[in-house]
């Protein structure tokens, strides 16, 4: 007997921010596993800004993807057995057939869906950002923008663990800046009750990590110390408009204050996962790190996740649940 999978699907081409109405769930059977395939019931799924770039060019009426956890129900994989925990991309959807699992086995103390926030691809674009590209040497100040999101917050931990002084966020709302003022970041700046340019010019902060672009970039620019290193991960403050943002409009300044501006994509930096895991897992496992998290249940809430993830309704990482004791299967 076949598996039956409810699925999302983008059914319209969302024209700047998306709606509900852009979205269907739809229910398919699934072909049993061949060689090399398992059958995962997933039990978690990712919402990411980088969906809105997906939405752009998916095929209309299929499953979206995303990165997921779940629990394999039937196994052609030798490597693989029922029962596992794994993680792969075929997310949104309750159940699916891959041949792209990875096993994993949570330490004692780590909760499975951290492996999608601080232990997963979230938490290892903060890593490759702050490390790799940016070099951070402790006792240097950081600043990053969208400190309330999934790799904001995970970056601020990452930061004060490296020994970061200080660690300066920027975020839209007073009620993120107070949770955030009350784990790694010393000082947070709410953009929106202020002229983020003005609160930054001047101060001389050695290594950035923004998400936002724009002007929210271009006030990071004015910000810099001479030498500087900005990461750059995303722009989420173009995710949802027509036209490309105007700013940064001092660009140049990179040149005359020798400002190295680098963008990057985590997957190309998959190499480093097994030391960032090594690095992070014991600091969740006993505390030090707390998995910050937004939480909705069932794919029915799942275009609302997503929407929620483009307009910062999440503080921290936002996770849909698929399965559990108090949800359908």
């Amino acid at each position: 007997m076949s598996t039956r999978s409810r699925q999302l699907h983008l059914i319209r081409r969302p024209h700047g921010l998306p709606e509900p109405r852009d979205f269907d769930i739809v229910e398919a059977a699934l072909a049993d596993p061949e060689a090399g395939e398992v059958l995962v019931e997933n039990l978690w799924a990712s919402v990411d800004p980088y969906h809105r770039e997906v939405f752009e060019s998916v095929e209309l009426g299929t499953a979206l993807e995303g990165r997921a956890l779940g629990r394999v129900l039937a196994s052609r994989n030798p490597e693989i057995e029922v029962d596992d925990l794994v993680m792969h991309r075929d997310g949104l959807r309750t159940h699916t057939v891959t041949s792209q699992a990875r096993v994993i086995r949570p330490p004692a103390g780590v909760p499975l869906e951290a492996y999608l926030g601080i232990l997963g691809g979230t938490g290892l674009s903060a890593w490759v950002g702050l490390t790799t590209i940016g070099g951070l040497e402790a006792g240097e100040s950081v600043l990053i923008t969208a400190a309330g999101g999934g790799v904001g917050t995970a970056a601020g931990h990452i930061a004060k663990a490296l020994g970061a002084a200080p660690v300066i966020g920027v975020t839209g709302s007073r009620a993120k800046a107070d949770r955030l003022l009350a784990g790694p970041f010393d000082e947070v700046i709410v953009y929106r009750d202020t002229a983020l340019a003005d609160r930054l010019a001047g101060r001389d902060i050695r290594l950035a990590l923004d998400g936002v672009g724009g002007e929210q970039l271009e006030a990071v620019i004015g910000g810099m110390a001479d030498g500087g290193r900005i990461a750059w991960v995303g722009g989420i403050s173009g995710y949802n408009t027509p036209t490309p943002p105007s700013a940064p409009r001092n660009l140049l300044d990179l040149v005359h204050r020798e400002i190295a501006l680098h963008g990057f994509l985590v997957r190309n930096h998959m190499d480093e996962r097994d030391r960032y895991e090594a690095f992070m897992a014991p600091l969740v496992a006993d505390g030090t790190v707390p998995v910050d998290q937004t939480v909705v249940d069932g794919l029915d809430a799942a275009p609302s996740a997503l929407i929620g993830v483009l307009t910062g309704s999440n503080f921290g990482k936002h996770l849909v649940r698929l399965a559990g004791p108090d949800l359908p299967h």
